[in-house]
């Protein structure tokens, strides 16, 4: 293997380790019922085998990971001490995770139980060259049960609590404090029809808040020099949820990839037959997943800031992501619900259209990633100086020229004090060339013009944009539920028409080998259309 491969691996493994307890629970999808016989030190040492092609023998040997029997269970215990014992020495970085510890009782059908009673604190502190970090946690009457299922390699159900959390970094331009009250969630998983899994989880927190101090350290070349007063910001929230759902996940033979990438971290390279072996796991764990969705979501949201607070009733966030198919599609949305400001250093008259709500989503959609991971797969050579070749890239980036993904504007909406616009539509590219459809729509349109009319009598440059505002409103289309409606299609040649009527004229079209200027003033262009203020608005002027 590459050196960088080799260091990814490495680096991929001490955070699996440090992430402990969720991890010890996946390995025993590969245990056999054989474990459920009876819980003795036979059954530990067997345990512990299986364990260590997750982990490496050297994990086992050192007791980095080590089982024992415990009753009717088997307790598997990851000591972060004896990990650090391991390392090579070095002055960077320095930390203590406390000792993770569950237990595992085999069951007669092959399943477990598995539970924890505690989730350890810890510190870590890092020698950076802008200066020392450090950062120490500690969680509260930690709890966590659930029934391991080794036929889907994951959790029929489980569930976990803790009664709070805290946490605390500090840093040369930043100290952050973090804590939450009591915290609880649950996941279910199943069998999926497609192959893979099925599983949804929810995990809430209570009172959660955040203090950052951004501190301003003097300039390098200025080191006498008094550093200016650090500012805070705080974030509270009444209560956060974090909600995951997966359809069709491939987590058996994402498994399965592991245990290789473990059985072989520490070869330079992979024979043939190695990366062979290696590519059918790859492809066998495609598409990875079928649907993979997740959302976050702030309730009472509070924001204190130097300019005084903002707040909202709610901030959420939500990403859908297809698996690796022929025509994929991706999408995020921000949301936000009753957001309030405090007296911000703008004009009055501009208050009025600080948004109340606001929505926003946009993603792509049409990505063929299925042969762009296969043909990966394919030309892949790891004994190669560089593991792809030259003319897979650059069929690759030939490939994406022809047929680029097509972004998407899912209904997205920002709504002010009296009115609300929205828009949706998509973005396609032909010779990369955008064209696009937009759908745009606004409530009470005439208290926007009106709003404007009246801050012109203090700012008389306002008037310039009314110009336009009621040029659009001509171009509209009265909707019966009294909205205002444009359908703005823009063509791949540059014409640009709304609600079907032309407003401009396709691009002019320039010779091979010119170079690309045109006759005349180009700021003059005839294509374009030019609203006529003197019939709209009398006595004003366009904006020069």
């Amino acid at each position: 293997m590459t050196g960088d491969v080799k260091q990814l691996l490495q680096t991929s493994s001490l955070e699996s380790n440090v992430r402990g307890l969720f991890l010890i629970s996946c390995l025993l999808m590969t245990t056999t019922p054989v474990f459920a016989q009876a819980v003795d030190a036979n059954g530990a040492n067997a345990l512990a085998a299986t364990l260590s092609e997750y982990v490496g023998k050297k994990a086992i040997e050192k007791n980095i990971f080590a089982v024992v029997p415990d009753g009717d269970s088997y307790r598997i215990t990851f000591s972060t001490a004896k990990l650090f014992e391991s390392l090579p020495k070095q002055d960077y970085f320095k930390g203590d995770f406390g000792q993770y510890s569950l237990l595992a009782r085999p069951l007669a059908d092959g399943s477990w139980t598995i539970s924890a009673t505690a989730v350890p604190g810890g510190s870590v502190e890092v020698t950076a060259p802008t200066g020392p970090e450090a950062i120490e946690w500690s969680v509260d009457n930690g709890k966590m049960n659930g029934t391991f299922d080794p036929k889907i390699g994951t959790f029929s159900e489980a569930s976990f609590s803790y009664g709070s959390m805290k946490m605390q970094s500090t840093g040369p331009t930043q100290d952050v404090e973090v804590s939450a009250g009591s915290a609880k969630g649950a996941m279910q998983g199943a069998a999926a029809a497609s192959g893979g899994v099925d599983f949804s989880s929810n995990q809430s927190a209570v009172d959660f808040l955040e203090t950052m101090t951004l501190k301003s350290p003097p300039a390098a070349d200025d080191a006498a020099a008094a550093p200016q007063s650090p500012m805070k910001i705080v974030l509270s929230s009444r209560q956060i949820d974090v909600n995951a759902e997966g359809k069709g996940f491939r987590n058996l033979e994402f498994l399965d990839l592991w245990k290789f990438l473990i059985a072989h971290a520490q070869e330079t390279t992979l024979n043939d037959q190695q990366q062979a072996d290696l590519k059918t796991k790859l492809l066998a764990a495609l598409p990875f997943w079928d649907k993979l969705s997740g959302a976050y979501q702030f309730s009472d949201l509070k924001v204190e800031t130097p300019l005084g607070p903002f707040t909202a009733g709610n901030v959420s966030q939500e990403m859908d992501l297809d698996g690796v198919s022929k025509s994929g599609g991706y999408h995020y949305t921000l949301r936000t619900r009753g957001l309030k400001y405090p007296e911000l250093p703008i004009p009055e008259w501009s208050v009025q259209f600080l948004p109340a709500d606001m929505e926003i989503g946009f993603g792509m959609e049409g990505i063929d990633l299925d042969t762009l991971v296969r043909a990966a797969v394919a030309d892949m050579d790891l004994k190669r100086e560089k593991p792809f070749s030259d003319e897979f890239e650059a069929k690759t980036a030939a490939a994406f020229l022809a047929s680029p993904p097509k972004v998407v504007i899912d209904k997205s909406f920002v709504k002010m004090a009296d009115s609300e616009i929205s828009v949706e539509g998509e973005v396609s590219f032909a010779a990369m060339k955008p064209a696009s459809q937009t759908t745009w729509e606004m409530s009470n349109f005439d208290a926007l013009v009106n709003r404007l009319t009246k801050a012109s009598e203090q700012e008389p440059e306002i008037k310039n944009y009314i110009v336009f505002a009621k040029l659009a409103k001509d171009f509209g289309t009265q909707l019966p539920n009294g909205h205002i409606q444009w359908i703005v299609d823009q063509k791949a040649d540059g014409s640009v028409s709304v609600n079907g009527n032309p407003v401009k004229g396709p691009d002019p079209m320039v010779e091979p080998g010119s170079d690309g200027t045109l006759e005349g003033d180009p700021t003059q262009d005839n294509n374009v259309l030019v609203p006529d203020d003197e019939e709209d608005s009398p006595g004003t002027s366009p904006a020069q």
